[in-house]
């Protein structure tokens, strides 16, 4: 009897370890989902100057904070003004973004004419409004 209990002890221990195993790589993959999706709205709200024949519509509004906010996390330079890549940077801000964190993020325009402060927070309800916007644009220009 007690070698049954032995080699029960030592399944179960392998079964859970490998539910553990398991458990990580979802995990892993529920963040990837979830990054892809905030990439996906960041990438389609920039740039869109076909957007209501306005030509500066990704200039303006909540759309503006969210051209800095994508400078800021993926065009980053030194001092000298080479590209500096920092992928723990661009995953850092990718997950305050996610959350909406109160944490404040200086965003500055490329020319440094114009800086602003704003939360994580206020940058997750652009995201929000300008995809809604867009969203709301498709469908009423599909019918």
């Amino acid at each position: 009897m007690p070698m049954i209990g032995a080699r029960f002890y030592t399944q179960l221990d392998t079964t859970l370890l490998r539910c553990d195993i398991i458990e990580n790589e979802l995990e892993k993959e529920m963040e990837n989902g979830r990054l892809y999706r905030l990439l996906s709205k960041l990438g389609v709200i920039n740039e869109r100057p076909e957007f209501g024949i306005d030509q500066r519509w990704s200039e303006t509004g909540d759309r503006y904070l969210l051209k800095l906010f994508r400078d800021y996390v993926f065009h980053q330079v030194t001092e000298t003004g080479e590209p500096f890549i920092d992928l723990a940077h661009v995953t850092s801000c990718l997950n305050k973004l996610d959350a909406g964190t109160g944490e404040k993020v200086c965003l500055m325009s490329r020319d440094e004419q114009n800086v602003l402060v704003v939360s994580y927070g206020e940058l997750k309800r652009a995201i929000t409004k300008c995809f809604s916007e867009l969203l709301q644009s498709s469908i009423s220009s599909s019918r």
